[in-house]
């Protein structure tokens, strides 16, 4: 069967900011900038990655998008409001669209993505937010949107598709599973803290190995 893998463009991780955005006319009011949102979005990433969450303010991301901070206050009435509509589109880098035709294909990608995401300078400041998520319920509300949820959503679905093939899954409960090769791949994103970053290539060979491992023999 063939592979299909459906990626995802995120505008957090687009780096470059056009110092002026794309409009369109309306007629009749007022231009409808197309591009403005994206653009913002793509400015928070870059503050973030440049200062940290602690950094990041309202008036940098104006700054760095090119645009005004009542611009960015229409659309977002606080720092947080806006943070946590930009965290949202990290969901599927986290977690994109997978189908390889296996149960392993399947959860080989699912690593692969996690890794990927957090070998990025954006995904190396997720474990600084894990943080702020401890003492903000909302904030911690998010990320388990953003991170957890769609990432057992999508085992269930590779389960049910494992079933309908008859394919051999985990000898062990998925979310337990899930949770073991998450958190192991997060442990091994702090590596930071040490000053010594994750070695990607190293950490997706052992983790799709240990996934392997615990496929019922």
């Amino acid at each position: 069967m063939s592979q299909t893998i459906v990626p995802h463009s995120l505008p957090l991780n687009i780096m470059h900011v056009p110092a002026r955005d794309q409009t369109t006319a309306r007629a009749p009011g007022r231009p409808v900038n197309l591009r403005l949102k994206s653009n913002i979005l793509a400015a928070i990433a870059l503050v973030l990655v440049e200062e940290g969450y602690q950094g990041l303010t309202i008036s940098r991301v104006a700054k760095a998008a090119g645009v005004s901070t009542a611009t960015v206050y229409r659309r977002w009435p606080t720092k947080q409001a806006m943070f946590f509509d930009a965290m949202r589109l990290w969901r599927d880098d986290l977690t994109p669209e997978i189908d390889t035709g296996s149960f392993a294909g399947d959860v080989d990608e699912l690593i692969a993505a996690r890794i990927r995401f957090l070998d990025t300078p954006l995904g190396r400041t997720y474990g600084t937010l894990l943080g702020e998520a401890v003492h903000d319920p909302e904030f911690g509300q998010v990320l388990w949107e953003v991170s957890v949820v769609p990432a057992r959503a999508q085992m269930a679905l590779f389960l049910e598709r494992a079933n309908r093939r008859g394919e051999k899954v985990f000898c062990q409960h998925s979310d337990t599973v899930l949770d073991m090769l998450l958190s192991t791949i997060h442990f091994r994103a702090m590596n930071l803290l040490g000053r010594e970053p994750m070695d990607a290539d190293s950490t997706l060979k052992e983790i799709r190995s240990l996934a392997r491992s615990l496929i019922a023999s």
